[in-house]
This record gives structure tokens, C-alpha cells and sequence, in this order.
């Protein structure tokens, strides 16, 4: 499929794109990759609900999730940003200009989910709309909306950070939907990039 025009191409925006001094205590992005290694972190961190994401066949959310989260990181890196790559337990709290937590859905039937958005209160809704708009001319599936469950309101990662206007949970499809698992698998690099483009832009708009 082609890409649409407006999206450019990474490298293009990571040679434009200036790069702003952090603090020192701070960093420019955290980037969290769903379940990702669970279960074994689950007992050491005290995690009561350890949920292992969704899967289907051979595939599973928890092995996605680190290929787009890993991806995102390095471009953003490569254009001089401070990144913290986070699993799905870790101890401590991050201070970021931006935060992003990476997941795929699950649905029982199968296909009744797609992509959608979680955020806390905090988070300005135009950095949540800014990604909707993007990620929907590129996804061609459905948009299943915003804060769809609690757990997407009310996500854990957002009580590990400090990012001011700037926390998102991403759902980028759902996984136990054969067509948009035959979509997605292919493409997980890609998301990292088309994320990592995003956040450029946003920190530097």
C-alpha cells in the first residue's frame, strides 16, 4: 500500500527537525512497550493482575509490542532525543516530555476492536487528536474511540510519569483479528517510525 503524502520519511524530519535541551533530571520521551516481559517480571515487581496481553496463534502482543517500542526509540535517538525505553514493570518514575505506552487489542469475538487512544486528564486533547488524525489515514481499519475502558483511562504507565499535556496509551489494532494481524505484522517497524515522526513533530510544534 502506498504511504499517503503527508507522511514524510523519517529521515527527512530527523535531519529538520532541531532537538530542545532537557533538564538534566528530565528526558525528552518515555516509551513503554505493553507486557512486555511478562510474565517472569510480574512476581518481582508485586504485580497482582499480570496480565499478559493478547494473542493470537503464534502471534502475541507482548513480542509486538517491544518491535515498535525498539523502533521508536532509535529514531528518536538518531535525531538526538533523551529516551527511556520501559518494559511492561519497572520500579521507579520517569519526568518526560512526552510519554507513550504501546499496546494491540484483543477481542472475544474476534474483530469487534481496532485501534484507539487511551489517556488520563492531564493530557491535552490535541496531542491525542494530532495522532487520531495521522494514524487513521494510515491504519485501514476501524477506529474503535477514546478512553474506550478504564484501563485505558486510567493506565498504570500514566501513574509512573510526569509528562505534562503529553501521555498516551496507543492501541494500534486489534491482533486477534486475522485481517488486521495479516496488516499489522508486517508493518510493526513502520509503526515505530510513523510514531517516532509524530512525537518529533508535536515537541517541536
Amino acid at each position: 500500500m502506498k504511504a499517503p503524502a503527508f507522511f514524510l520519511s523519517v529521515a527527512l524530519l530527523l535531519l529538520l527537525a532541531p532537538v530542545q535541551e532537557a533538564r538534566a533530571d528530565d528526558v525528552d520521551v518515555v516509551v513503554q512497550a505493553g507486557h512486555q516481559g511478562r510474565p517472569a517480571s510480574c512476581a518481582p515487581h508485586h504485580v497482582r493482575a499480570c496480565n499478559l496481553g493478547a494473542g493470537s496463534g503464534d502471534h502475541r502482543e507482548r513480542d509486538w509490542t517491544p518491535v515498535v517500542a525498539d523502533e521508536a526509540a532509535a529514531a528518536l535517538r538518531r535525531a538526538g532525543y533523551r529516551v527511556v525505553r520501559r518494559p511492561a514493570d519497572y520500579d521507579g518514575h520517569d519526568t518526560a516530555r512526552a510519554a507513550v505506552f504501546l499496546h494491540f487489542d484483543g477481542s472475544a469475538p474476534p474483530c469487534r476492536s481496532g485501534s484507539s487512544v487511551g489517556f488520563p486528564r492531564t493530557t491535552d486533547v490535541g496531542f491525542v487528536h494530532h495522532w487520531e488524525k495521522r494514524y487513521r489515514l494510515f491504519f485501514p481499519f476501524r477506529f474503535a474511540g477514546e478512553n474506550i475502558t478504564i484501563h485505558e483511562s486510567h493506565y498504570y504507565g500514566f501513574r509512573k510519569v510526569t509528562a505534562p499535556g503529553k501521555a498516551m496509551l496507543i492501541e494500534f489494532g486489534e491482533i486477534t483479528c486475522p485481517a488486521q494481524e495479516r496488516w499489522l505484522q508486517p508493518r510493526l517497524r513502520r509503526l515505530g517510525d510513523e510514531l517516532a515522526i509524530f512525537l518529533i513533530g508535536e515537541l517541536h510544534s
